[in-house]
């Protein structure tokens, strides 16, 4: 896969990770909530767990399964298709799969975290 075809890739996943993560804006609480607790980490935990926990995130939960499912079948089928016909030893592309795998684990709990961190942002300026 070329570099432009993994970019295009990348930022459809991104692109529909963050329309499932972040919740419809009635669901948003008021700015009154936060007149007790100013602090920035309770704020984070906050919209962590609300981006987390509501309807929408479900399918992000079942877009980040297939996309690892994907992933897998991918690396399994090719090395099935190089064992059964190139004659050479077998090969085992699990490495690379684990290393593609994780990078996608990695990238959709960057994509959480800073996601949390831009409405935490939005949250205390909000309040001010």
């Amino acid at each position: 896969m070329s570099f432009s075809e993994f970019v295009v890739l990348l930022l459809i996943y991104s692109g529909l990770l963050i329309f499932f993560l972040v919740p419809f804006s009635k669901q948003e609480q008021s700015k009154d909530r936060y007149q007790g607790q100013i602090s920035f980490s309770s704020i984070f935990k906050e919209n962590l767990v609300k981006m987390i926990f509501h309807k929408k995130a479900v399918l992000a939960l079942v877009l980040f399964v297939f996309v690892l499912i994907s992933i897998h079948a991918g690396f399994e089928g090719a090395e099935w298709h190089y064992n059964a016909h190139s004659g050479y030893p077998p090969i085992s592309n699990k490495l690379p799969a684990l290393y593609s795998m994780g990078s996608i684990v990695i990238y959709t709990g960057v994509l959480l975290l800073s996601l949390g961190y831009m409405r935490t942002l939005q949250s205390m300026k909000s309040v001010k």
